[in-house]
């Protein structure tokens, strides 16, 4: 490979993981922003039913002591007084409760003051029912239930707590949804960035398997290279050594045609030396 083409390689490769990385980083903050999107809704729908049942709650202790007091004052026995009083008693503190759990909605508040003095209304009916009845009063605490009977303030209280049931149900519907519309965003969310991982995944796998092939591909060809390297060093070697003979012998040949000459010459040199020596001696 050409190093333009592993400085590409290397590119593509840092931006793919520059990609996951990024991806990872959404999923991971989309992930926890939408779960506690949705633990918030689900908190709320729980705070809804927590509202809705401590009305209830309240309604019931209201009936209890209604029925106590219908009770005792028919047939005088202690046990109905002692229900009414315990359903008294638990008024006040469930009415403080659906008070405080209001408190972040400002249209509860209002029907809340309107319960409460609703409720404060019956309860000193209430009271002085059960002052006539203990007084031996009977009639006029008969009279007493006539009149109130014609106030309905029970029907005050019920349809103050009829209206913060809506209210409540209301609240709820939007609340599940907002919860539901959450939770959905969550789960496709984790899907979405689950299936993204998966593909950055098989990417890097396919570019991992892709650089193995190359380099194998690269190795093989380094070894044909070392092996082809090996056959032409030997056929060179053989091409000089069997130059290198003919040219051993081309110098014996030489030497072996010039040797005659050469004899001849250092012959006539020798005939030479001594006619020259001859010459000068007759000379001299």
């Amino acid at each position: 490979m050409t190093a333009e083409g592993q400085r590409r390689r290397a590119f593509w490769q840092i931006l793919l993981f520059a990609a996951g990385l990024l991806v990872l980083t959404v999923i991971s903050a989309g992930s926890v922003y939408l779960v506690n999107k949705a633990r918030e809704d689900s908190k709320w729908v729980v705070h809804t039913i927590e509202v809705e049942n401590q009305i209830n709650a309240l309604l019931l202790e209201i009936r209890r002591a209604e029925s106590g007091a219908r009770g005792y004052l028919l047939t005088g026995e202690d046990n109905f007084r002692t229900d009414h009083e315990k359903a008294v008693a638990a008024i006040i503190p469930a009415l403080d409760k659906l008070t405080r759990q209001s408190v972040d909605n400002p249209g509860q508040r209002e029907n809340v003051e309107k319960l409460s003095a609703a409720i404060e209304t019956r309860l000193s009916q209430f009271a002085q029912e059960m002052a006539f009845i203990r007084q031996g009063q009977p009639d006029k605490a008969t009279a007493l239930v006539r009149e109130l009977a014609a106030q309905d303030a029970t029907a005050r209280i019920a349809s103050v707590a009829n209206t913060m049931m809506r209210e409540e149900e209301r609240l709820f519907r939007l609340r599940t949804a907002n919860s539901d519309r959450s939770q959905t965003l969550a789960a496709s969310m984790t899907g979405i960035g689950s299936g993204l991982v998966v593909v950055l995944a098989l990417i890097s796998i396919w570019l991992v398997r892709r650089s193995t092939r190359e380099r194998d591909a690269a190795e093989a060809r380094l070894r044909d290279a070392n092996l082809n390297l090996e056959a032409v060093v030997d056929e060179r070697t053989a091409d000089l050594r069997e130059a290198n003979d003919e040219i051993q012998r081309f110098a014996y040949i030489v030497s072996h045609d010039l040797r005659s000459p050469l004899v001849n010459i250092m012959g006539f040199t020798s005939e030479l030396e001594e006619l020259g020596g001859d010459i000068f001696r007759r000379i001299g």
